[in-house]
């Protein structure tokens, strides 16, 4: 895969390109927790300078989803159990801000959130895992979008970033997973009915109820 300097048809930069390929690999799985990354290894897998990468893998550490070890360099980032915590807690705060801040606007135009609704309506029934997956980060990211707040929509990216491999340990368990899917519903009706205290209830709890199935893992998948 090699990368130009910028897309002519998106405008995105080599940069973040390749922050986007890490990302969906530490995601995927491809990546694993405490990692080694080399500069030199993802300029020839991608067809970008190292001055390129070395920028991405700065962001990324920026953001959370790698880390700078002594005598080690660049890993994928492994986070505490407290961290992880202190992660679910901040992100189910800014999730029910998103809901309120959005609902006036999807109250009003539902079309989008009927369809992500439907979509992983029909992911579950087929346990499609890739499809529902999908649905979900759209229908979290619907929220944000319809706030109509940029600094709100980046920091939850940020704070999505960090847990990534946390959330893709979670798939092991597909029914868990699926499960969840009953409280996606009751955001989307709470916010149908224009009930924002509601809304914003059914997100937090959603929020952390992703915080203690991730908790559930083994010590195996935390730092100490």
């Amino acid at each position: 895969m090699i990368l130009d300097a910028t897309d002519p048809a998106s405008g995105t930069s080599t940069v973040q390109k390749i922050v986007l390929a890490v990302t969906a690999a530490v995601r995927a799985g491809q990546l694993a927790p405490g990692q080694r990354l080399m500069e030199a290894d993802f300029a020839a897998r991608l067809g970008a300078s190292r001055s390129s990468v070395r920028e991405a893998f700065r962001r990324l550490t920026a953001d959370g989803l790698l880390g700078f070890e002594p005598h080690r360099g660049v890993t994928v980032r492994m986070l505490s159990r407290r961290e992880v915590d202190n992660l679910f807690v901040v992100r189910g705060a800014l999730e029910a801000l998103a809901v309120r801040l959005a609902l006036p606007t999807l109250r009003q135009a539902p079309a989008r959130l009927l369809a992500l609704q439907a979509d992983m309506d029909r992911a579950v029934e087929a346990s499609d895992m890739p499809a529902f997956t999908q649905a979900n980060a759209a229908f979290h990211a619907l929220f944000a979008e319809a706030a109509d707040n940029p600094l709100l929509s980046e920091t939850l990216t940020r704070l999505s970033n960090s847990i990534y491999w946390l959330q893709f340990r979670m798939l092991v368990d597909r029914r868990r997973v699926f499960d969840s899917h009953a409280e996606h519903r009751r955001v989307a009706e709470a916010i149908l009915a224009g009930d924002t205290d509601a809304a914003e209830t059914a997100m937090r709890e959603h929020v952390d109820s992703s915080r203690r199935l991730v908790q559930k893992l083994p010590d195996s998948h935390f730092a100490a």
